[in-house]
Formats: C-alpha cells, sequence, structure tokens
C-alpha cells in the first residue's frame, strides 16, 4: 500500500483508503466494502469492451470498458479506476497534475456508482433528506439546486442522507441508502443558511459543508417516501407546488437521472429501465416547483416539512 490507510463512512459501508477524504467522516478501522489505492501504472486491459461514455464538460469524457479482470472507468481530466472483478477493490493510476477534489469526486460518484450499479442498486443524481414519512429525494441536473434544498432542509431538522449520489435499492418497498454525508454548495447558499462551520474550498469555487452532527445524519438504509423532480420556477412572489407524475412518465424522469446512466451504455437501458419502474410503481413521483430565489428558500423548506415531518429523535 502506497500510504497509510484511513477509514471512512459512505454509501452506509465503509471505505478504506490510501487517499485522504476530507468530506467523508473519518470512522474507527472496520471490515470495509470497498478499498481504495493508488498505483504508478494499471496493467494493461485484457479484451477490453468500451460500454459507453459521458461528456461531463467542455471536452472532458468520462468512459468505462468492461474487461477480463473487472472495470475501467478513464475520466479525461483524472485518470484511470480499476474497480476490480468483485468491485472490492479500486486502484487509481497516479496522475501528478489532478486536481485532488476532482479524483475524490470521481471516486465518490462515478467509480463507487458503478461498483453499486453492479451490485444491484440504482445510483441516482440526487440529493435526499429523511423525514417523518421517510427519505424524499430530489433528482435534478447539476445547478437545479437539490444541494441547497438538502442542505436547508437539514438546517431545519431533517437528516441528511446523500448530496448528488443516492443508491436506491429497486424491491417491493424501496428503500435509499445513506450515501455521502456532506454538502456542496456555493457561497450565497452558505450565508444564506449560516451554516459557515468547517468548510472546504472546491476547484470550482464551491464549499463544502461537513459539519453535521450524528444525529443530523441517515446511517443505515431507509424507506424512501417521495421523488421530486426539480422544475425552475421563476418569481419572487411564485409558492412551491408538486404535480404528480403519471406512472410511465416517473419512470422516464427517473432514468434520466441515473448518475452514470451514459456511461453504462446501451447494454444497461433494460435494467435501468426495469429497476426505475419498480421505483415508480411504488413510490410517488412528482413535479416540484418552486421560486429559484434564495430569498424564498426558507418558505419552501416549510413547506416541504409540511408535507413530510421532521423524523422523531
Amino acid at each position: 500500500m502506497s500510504q497509510p490507510m484511513r477509514s471512512y463512512a459512505v454509501y452506509g459501508a465503509s471505505l478504506s483508503s490510501s487517499v485522504a477524504f476530507p468530506e467523508l467522516h473519518e470512522i474507527p478501522a472496520t471490515q470495509p466494502r470497498w478499498t481504495f489505492d493508488t498505483a504508478p501504472r494499471l496493467a494493461p486491459m485484457v479484451e477490453p469492451v468500451e460500454l459507453g461514455s459521458d461528456l461531463l464538460y467542455s471536452d472532458v469524457r468520462a468512459r468505462l470498458f468492461a474487461h477480463a479482470a473487472g472495470h475501467r472507468i478513464m475520466v479525461d481530466d483524472t485518470g484511470s479506476f480499476e474497480l476490480s472483478l468483485d468491485r472490492r477493490l479500486v486502484t487509481w493510476e497516479e496522475r501528478a497534475e489532478s486536481w485532488p477534489d476532482f479524483v475524490r469526486a470521481h471516486l465518490l460518484g462515478r467509480v463507487l456508482a458503478t461498483a453499486l450499479y453492479l451490485d444491484g442498486l440504482l445510483p441516482l443524481h440526487g440529493s435526499a433528506v429523511e423525514t417523518r414519512e421517510g427519505v424524499i429525494a430530489f433528482l435534478a441536473p447539476k445547478g437545479f439546486g437539490k444541494s441547497t434544498l438538502a442542505l436547508a432542509l437539514t438546517a431545519a431538522g431533517a437528516r441528511l442522507v446523500s448530496d448528488d449520489s443516492l443508491p436506491v435499492e429497486a424491491a417491493a418497498a424501496p428503500r435509499a441508502w445513506p450515501g455521502v454525508h456532506s454538502i456542496r454548495v456555493h457561497d450565497d447558499v452558505v450565508s444564506t443558511l449560516g451554516v459557515g462551520r468547517r468548510t472546504l474550498e472546491t476547484s470550482e469555487g464551491k464549499r463544502v459543508i461537513t459539519a453535521f452532527d450524528d444525529d443530523r445524519l441517515l446511517s443505515r438504509p431507509a424507506p424512501l417516501a417521495t421523488i421530486y423532480l426539480l422544475d425552475p420556477l421563476g418569481g419572487e412572489d411564485a409558492a412551491t407546488t408538486r404535480t404528480a407524475a403519471p406512472a410511465m412518465l416517473a419512470a422516464i424522469g427517473i432514468v434520466a437521472h441515473v448518475k452514470i446512466g451514459r456511461m453504462l451504455g446501451r447494454s444497461a437501458a433494460a435494467p435501468m429501465l426495469e429497476r426505475a419502474a419498480a421505483i415508480a410503481h411504488a413510490v410517488p413521483v412528482y413535479r416540484l416547483h418552486r421560486p429559484r430565489d434564495l430569498a424564498q428558500l426558507a418558505a419552501t423548506t416549510a413547506t416541504l416539512l409540511e408535507w413530510h415531518g421532521i423524523p422523531s429523535a
């Protein structure tokens, strides 16, 4: 191993890593579900098949390959991540010019999302909190405010489930798994909510909020109560409302927000839709319309808590 190993809580399990993750909660060493280490060079792939690719920004892509020894995620800005055949060991081919927070973000997002998908879960691009009714999830593209809503609700008494990546167990009674217990938001959100203690700054100019008490965090899978597909809504006086999505449109909406859908490629289309349909059949899905003005964030938070309630202690 290249560096001393540390243990972190993530996705309801333990990650043992030679790379420090300041955005995660460090825990006592235990049997890890995943081990993350580095290597100067990865072995060549044997009989690789490119499954799919995703355009991240500008001309930077993430590509997923299946090969004889497992899966490899190749990201143009950070390099290659090797996922072992049993999906328990991740090895990153070190690239000196990579931004460390981007390396960590790809590991927590795309790489572990691939492992979770292959283990039978549906990893969604969303943020979520636990309420009295159960877990409510916010699904949306980048920049639609899902992290802001999760932070506001956590500050108001809900429990944080995950930010940006949400694994869901597609069963007769779907469950949301805890994910990443830190939230990335812009400075104006930090100022509005007054949650500035213990923050990290990212290379893209956001703040990572890590200062959550243990009783504000969900630590085990919990029933999924509601999914919200976020719609932007302008106007300072607009109220927060919701519109039920028909079952088929709900399933399509969920598939559209699979964290690594394009990277998984065409071969995963049928399994993704099957899992999404099972979730949409069991859980109500709404279009959430709310003002994007931070001055109205408290009102939106109050409305959501009126609908779902604060979890008991």
